[in-house]
Order: structure tokens, then C-alpha cells, then sequence
């Protein structure tokens, strides 16, 4: 943000916060493969590709609930088995202010970004806030 820029953190596109080119795997992609692909990325989540179109969305907490506790099989049990669905998204051009509404209201931590449908980016609650605290205090 430049010294000219005069719109408050909160104004600020979520564009500026989000994680370029996230992490995808197709829903046949097992469950031990998103899990190896989110220890190697350093993630928390990955975004769920069909035909490319992003149809859902599998974090740590997924894998956890709707695999190992129930016992399931990592190497034969499949993404879109686990995925949380449907996917929550928000245009890239849209105010910071509106995705953490839209977090609060879902109760949910993270939304894909998309631009005109397709997508580009992930943002997270974390990123969100810190990009808040960060561009408030320089004001």
C-alpha cells in the first residue's frame, strides 16, 4: 500500500492477502496423497479440482474427522470422499471487510479467490487479519 493509497485496511482487495496459485488435487487424488502434498507445501489445505472447476476444499481438520477417525483407509480412500463441499468463494476484487463477513457468517477459516470464476488464490482468516494489523498501523 502507498502513502497516496487512502482506502483503510478493511477496503483493501482480498486480492492483496491471498496465497497465489494454491495447492489442487483432483477428487480421485487419495487421501494419503493430499496429506503428502500438504506436509511437502507446508499447508493446512488443499483445493479440490474437478474438470477444471474448484468443486471443494479438504484442510487438516477434514482429513482428521472423515478419515482417521473413522478409520478409513488414507491410501484408498479418495478427496472428493473427504472434501467439504460446496465450496465457499469470493471474487479476488472483493474487500477484505466482506470475506471475514462472509468467514464469520460460515464459520470457516479459509475461501477460494476467484476472477471472473476461475480461480487464483486462497485466502485465509490469518492472512486476512494480518494484513489488517499490518496496513493499520502504517496509516
Amino acid at each position: 500500500m502507498t502513502s497516496n493509497d487512502s482506502r483503510v485496511p478493511l477496503d483493501l482487495p482480498v486480492s492483496v492477502t491471498m496465497r497465489q496459485l494454491p495447492v489442487t488435487v483432483p477428487p480421485s487424488a487419495t487421501v494419503a496423497d493430499v496429506m503428502f502434498r500438504m506436509r511437502n507445501e507446508n499447508i493446512g489445505a488443499v483445493i479440490v479440482v474437478d474438470d477444471g472447476r474448484p468443486v471443494g476444499i479438504i484442510t487438516e481438520r477434514d482429513v482428521l474427522r472423515r478419515a482417521i477417525q473413522e478409520g478409513k483407509d488414507v491410501y484408498t480412500t479418495h478427496a472428493q470422499e473427504v472434501m467439504s463441499t460446496p465450496l465457499l468463494t469470493i471474487e479476488a476484487e472483493r474487500p477484505i471487510k466482506e470475506a471475514l463477513e462472509l468467514m464469520r457468517a460460515k464459520t470457516i477459516r479459509r475461501l477460494a479467490v476467484t476472477k471472473h470464476g476461475a480461480l487464483v488464490g486462497l485466502a485465509t482468516e490469518r492472512r486476512l487479519l494480518e494484513a489488517i494489523v499490518r496496513w493499520g498501523y502504517a496509516m
